[in-house]
């Protein structure tokens, strides 16, 4: 089964990136350059395609600003990564020619097709980036909205029954012995606030023997629980991935322990998913001690209005994807699609031995 990501996402801090985390230390790097609409995503998918029919399933990680395109591809079985280097998430090689290759697409583009535009292309980025600051600075006013209703629900956090959470959980991991290793933590994002609204990839990502969905809302300890648990895995030897809050991208939201097929997810309201039927459920509002309710009116006023200011941050993100996707059309026109179809071929058959 595939399994899909969010590498980078629009936060109330700006854009934020794990792109560092697609591949893993020593895999060969395919870093392509290029305007938007050059074809970039296309390639990554006729590469998924390429190794899908050998039998060696993909890492799909997508645009925050436009999930239907790709910024990156990963196929674990070939140790092979393919990434989109080009801002705002600008990547080189780290052993060019001797394991990583730079693939400059923007070779194929026609600039006497392109340099007309000029004026036009200039003022877009303009509008784009007058629509990044607007949309951000909504998200951090949703966010600093949202963080009142956090710090209720901290103050009535029992963290006795919290550490018991904890301790009934660490028993899962007694399978894995020591192994004298340092364990690597991996850390991407499984939703994003996107021009469509709130997105997930969870669907693609909770297929696993062990599955445990942990209800509740940021506050009531869950970000404490997947640390502690994760700790304890890299301690282990185990190799984890932390799935962060795209509005805190240093915050655990999910937790994937591979080798042992387990995962934690976080069920909460801002990220609806489908989750398999032998989950088992560790609700955490039952982690909160009396009093709580006496709040209700500010916690829903609350969620209104981080609801609002989302809102009207997505709305502010399409406003910026219909003037790249202007930006496209212009450097679409000016490609030379037959000859970069080509020079994909050679590079795919290099890729795959042929």
């Amino acid at each position: 089964m595939s399994r899909h990501f969010f590498p980078g996402g629009n936060t109330p801090a700006g854009f934020f990136t794990y792109f560092n985390n697609i591949a893993f230390p020593g895999e060969k790097t395919i870093y392509l350059k290029g305007a938007s609409g050059c074809g970039k995503s296309t390639f990554m998918r006729r590469a998924a395609a390429a190794f899908g029919a050998r039998g060696m399933e993909a890492e799909f990680f997508h645009c925050s600003n436009d999930p239907a395109s790709l910024d990156g591809l990963r196929i674990p079985a070939a140790n092979l990564c393919i990434v989109d280097a080009t801002a705002p998430h600008v990547q080189d090689p780290a052993l060019p020619v001797a394991r990583d290759v730079l693939f400059n697409m923007a070779a194929f583009i026609d600039p006497r097709i392109v340099e007309p535009h000029r004026e036009e292309l200039a003022r877009l980025a303009q509008v784009k980036k007058r629509c990044y600051t607007s949309a951000y600075g909504y998200l951090a006013a949703a966010w600093a909205v949202y963080q009142n209703n956090m710090r209720i629900y901290e103050q009535f956090l029992d963290r006795g029954k919290l550490n018991a959470a904890i301790l009934e959980a660490l028993p899962l991991l007694e399978k894995a012995k020591p192994s004298g290793r340092a364990g690597r933590e991996r850390r991407l994002f499984a939703a994003a606030l996107t021009p469509e609204g709130f997105k997930t990839t969870l669907d693609s990502l909770t297929d696993h023997a062990r599955v445990f969905l942990l209800r509740g809302e940021p506050g009531m300890g869950i970000d404490i629980f997947l640390e502690r648990i994760r700790d304890a895995a890299l301690l282990r030897g185990l190799d984890c991935e932390s799935l962060c809050c795209p509005l805190a991208p240093g915050t655990p939201e999910h937790l994937i322990i591979p080798k042992l097929d387990l995962g934690f997810f976080t069920k909460s309201r801002l990220w609806p998913a489908e989750f398999p039927a032998h989950a088992r459920e560790i609700d955490f509002f039952a982690l909160l001690g009396e009093g709580v309710e006496a709040h209700r009116e500010a916690l829903d006023y609350n969620d209104a209005m981080f609801d609002e200011l989302a809102g009207r941050a997505v709305k502010t993100l399409a406003v910026q994807r219909e003037a790249h996707d202007r930006v496209e059309e212009i450097y679409i026109a000016g490609m030379d699609f037959a000859a970069l179809d080509k020079a994909c071929g050679e590079m795919l058959e290099g890729l795959l031995g042929c």
